[in-house]
């Protein structure tokens, strides 16, 4: 009996470690908003969170602008997820040291840690005030919240992900 089998070529070009991590890192916290605001908490609907991302950009009006400004919402949310991939992904070809850092697993571990906790501080105390919207400060749960979950969700999994030069 002969066995047949498909060899498929995975991509592994930086391009596609960059494409994949931003799209991992938007769909995870994107899920995470709609999971903890809408169906546990009941504060929000899930329109309503990408329609108050697409109102930093385009005012109040997002939030009757129906499925158009849910898309703009989700179009933003993910230009920030690769904003923020492309930034590391720049980082690590800058710096040798990174690299050497990143080669190890406790090394990612403590980079994508730190990237996580990076991201929501720029993001809640910096992006979004220039945008016109509130941060939000310790003590509320929120902020605490958020921070761990990008401690936990955002920046590791853009390190486990992101190359630089290695397949």
């Amino acid at each position: 009996m002969t066995t047949a089998t498909i060899s498929l070529p995975r991509d592994t070009s930086d391009l596609a470690s960059v494409a994949k991590a931003g799209a991992v890192v938007a769909i995870l916290d994107g899920t995470y908003a709609i999971v903890l605001y809408s169906w546990i908490l009941h504060l929000t609907t899930s329109a309503r969170i990408f329609q108050g991302i697409a109102s930093r950009l385009i005012g109040k009006g997002s939030f009757e602008g129906g499925a158009a400004t849910v898309a703009l919402g989700v179009l933003l949310h993910f230009t920030v997820a690769y904003g923020w991939t492309t930034i590391y992904y720049v980082a690590l070809r800058t710096f040798a040291g990174l690299r050497a850092v990143v080669d190890s697993v406790g090394g990612k571990a403590v980079v994508g840690t730190l990237l996580g906790a990076t991201v929501w501080l720029v993001m809640n105390f910096i992006v979004v005030p220039l945008f016109g919207g509130r941060s939000v400060s310790p003590p509320n749960w929120q902020f605490y919240s958020q921070l761990v979950w990008h401690m936990v969700a955002v920046g590791p999994p853009i390190v486990a992900i992101v190359r630089y030069g290695r397949s």
